[in-house]
């Protein structure tokens, strides 16, 4: 599995000049100055190891990472090879939970990134009245770096969400109804996405982790509830609640 570390090991071994006119990028410099930066940011005030960085888990709430300042990612550090290797992990734990999207802070990475989905598959599993009400509809693969999401139509649509920092819970949560985003892709680019209902509601959930929110900071707390409470009730609460993904 890819560590922090791996990036000072590679970045040692490599220079990388950019010139232009009197524009001088040392990419190497950049990238080490980057690097320290998220391990003070990480072990100072987190406490936390960034040599077992990125996690395969996805951190639970309370974990102080999901209430923290996140960095933005410089575009030459997204198109170093080993920042692919990062994105690529962002992906697998993603589908690996089967989640619609997943953001830096909840693999332990303080970073603007996030990745959202929604196939063809999940859209058949949850049926088409849920497709119908939430107006669901295919997202291919999507990373977001350094996003900046603004509000479009402000209409309320309250719907329930779950999160997997949160695990074994739900609750109705509002949210705009449409938005747009302006973000660099996985190759560093500038582009903008648009988008309404459940796609809004993904990236509006994923926006939130970057500014250290979770959904229970919005949600009706009547709502809140525990996926699992009938079962528990029925097998009179012999039951263990799994942080591993459902084919594990």
């Amino acid at each position: 599995m890819f560590r922090i570390h791996h990036f000072i090991n590679i970045a040692s071994r490599v220079v990388a000049v950019k010139r232009n006119g009197a524009r001088f990028l040392n990419t190497v410099n950049i990238f080490l100055k980057y690097i320290l930066k998220m391990r003070e940011t990480i072990q100072q005030p987190l406490g936390m190891n960034s040599n077992e960085l990125p996690y395969a888990h996805v951190c639970q709430v309370g974990d102080p990472v999901l209430r923290g300042h996140v960095m933005k990612i410089e575009p030459e550090v997204i198109r170093m090879a080993d920042f692919q290797k990062i994105i690529t992990h962002l992906i697998n734990v993603m589908r690996v939970h089967q989640a619609y999207g997943l953001a830096g802070p909840q693999i332990g990475l303080p970073w603007q990134i996030f990745a959202i989905e929604c196939t063809e598959e999940t859209m058949e599993e949850v049926g088409k009245t849920v497709r119908e009400t939430h107006e669901m509809n295919v997202i291919p693969m999507t990373i977001f770096i350094n996003p900046e999401l603004k509000v479009i139509d402000y209409t309320p649509i309250t719907l329930y969400e779950g999160c997997e920092s949160i695990k074994g819970y739900n609750a109705a949560v509002p949210r705009a109804y449409e938005v747009e985003i302006k973000a660099l892709n996985a190759s560093g680019e500038q582009f903008t996405w648009r988008a309404c209902g459940w796609s809004a509601r993904i990236a509006q959930h994923e926006y939130d982790h970057l500014q250290g929110k979770l959904y229970i900071d919005k949600m009706d707390v009547r709502t809140f509830h525990c996926t699992a409470w009938d079962e528990i009730n029925k097998n009179k609460g012999k039951m263990y609640l799994s942080y591993l993904p459902t084919k594990y």
